[in-house]
């Protein structure tokens, strides 16, 4: 929470202060022209889809994050249910002992109101795909969208700064309350100190700096990670890349941030004033297309983070379990998978990465127990793959 009638960014990263210091309003994302060159991504190694049963990850440690905050505040205080966030316990997989890790470290951010004990099958897709995973617990009670509900006329980015708040700990919005202690900077670093000290041939040291003091975004190695994420994480995810430089981004379903502008919805100021820190590395992203009509093209907001202006569908032909998929994979791809009924909690959104929604055929017939069960396994490890960059994992 900061003063009321105060916004102004973090002073860290070499970040604007002032919104007036990066432009007074949010504007129009750039447009593709008949000069934009799109990259050439080369074909990278990947494991195959169908050999996850011969070489299945595992998920080596359920940690306590209030235990290891050493004394940083916390909203996890007296009676705290150590099932829910955001006092739940964080969850780290590897790959299995045959596999080589590769260099960079993913770490994944949930949902609105999730644990990472709700998106297993996408942690082990990640870490089946050769990463050290880290499924992060972290402070996500409240929406961002429902925190700026009545405050988000373009030029106050309400949504950029509870983000910020959300991300690094400091009192920067007044729309969010987020101790220091259930920050996500806070709590990776505290998991990272944690598994090198416990895990000291496990490569850990390779993503944090130790600090003794105050930690800040300069104690995380940003390039050796791969952020990502679903729903609230996923735009938590992506403003971390907006603001640091990381080794890859992959969101699912998330972080479409827009701003009451005069002659309707723009991007958030965040994905169109902050200076891309992450240009040039890969990003992905995948989105449920909600039956909207075809052909289907992503939001404003995500062409102002750099995913394209166009993609590809990931629903195979009929109504079985076919995928159709690019190789390497477009920046943005989207599915319109049904979902089922029960259990409640089971919508279009869900069935994208929650564990008992995500289906294992297009029209939901079944639900998917294991990641490799789940129709869009073969895609998320694909887009987890080329999130590396082919100098590190040719």
């Amino acid at each position: 929470m900061s003063i009321p009638g105060t916004r102004r960014y973090a002073a860290s990263a070499g970040l604007c202060l002032t919104l007036a210091a990066c432009g007074a309003l949010a504007r129009e994302p750039a447009r593709e022209t008949e000069s934009t060159t799109r990259v050439v991504i080369p074909v990278q190694s990947c494991p195959s889809a169908s050999a996850y049963t011969a070489q299945p990850p595992s998920l080596v440690a359920r940690i306590d994050p209030v235990a290891l905050l050493a004394g940083a505040p916390t909203a996890c205080v007296g009676g705290f249910n150590s099932n829910e966030t955001p006092c739940a316990r964080t969850h780290v997989y590897k790959p299995n002992a045959a596999v080589t890790p590769r260099a960079p470290l993913v770490v994944f951010l949930p949902g609105t109101h999730m644990e990472p004990d709700k998106h297993d099958l996408v942690l082990a897709t990640a870490a089946y795909a050769g990463y050290r995973t880290i499924g992060l617990s972290y402070e996500n009670r409240v929406s961002v969208k429902d925190a700026c509900s009545g405050a988000n006329p373009c030029g106050n980015d309400c949504q950029g700064l509870a983000r910020m708040e959300a991300v690094l700990g400091t009192d920067v919005s007044s729309e969010a309350n987020i101790e220091r202690g259930d920050s996500v900077l806070e709590r990776l670093y505290r998991v990272l100190e944690y598994l090198d000290a416990n895990d000291p041939a496990g490569g850990w040291s390779s993503y944090y700096v130790p600090t003794a003091g105050n930690i800040t975004s300069a104690s995380i190695v940003w390039s050796q990670i791969i952020i990502s994420g679903f729903s609230q994480g996923a735009g938590h995810a992506a403003l971390i890349s907006r603001k640091m430089q990381v080794h890859g981004l992959f969101i699912i379903d998330g972080g479409n941030d827009t701003c009451n502008g005069a002659a309707g919805p723009l991007p958030a100021e965040w994905t169109t004033l902050l200076p891309d820190a992450s240009s040039g590395r890969r990003k992905y992203g995948v989105t449920h297309r909600r039956n909207e009509p075809m052909p289907y093209a992503p939001s404003a907001t995500w062409q102002a983070l750099g995913l394209g202006t166009s993609g590809t569908s990931l629903d195979g032909t009929g109504w079985g379990r076919s995928v159709i998929d690019t190789i390497p994979p477009m920046p943005f791809s989207y599915t319109n998978q049904s979902f089922a009924e029960p259990p409640a909690q089971c919508s279009e959104h869900t069935s994208m990465a929650r564990d008992e929604c995500m289906p294992a055929n297009l029209s939901a017939a079944a639900i998917a127990a294991t990641a490799p069960g789940s129709r869009l396994f073969a895609p998320y490890l694909r887009r987890f793959c080329y999130a590396c960059d082919p100098g590190t994992c040719p």
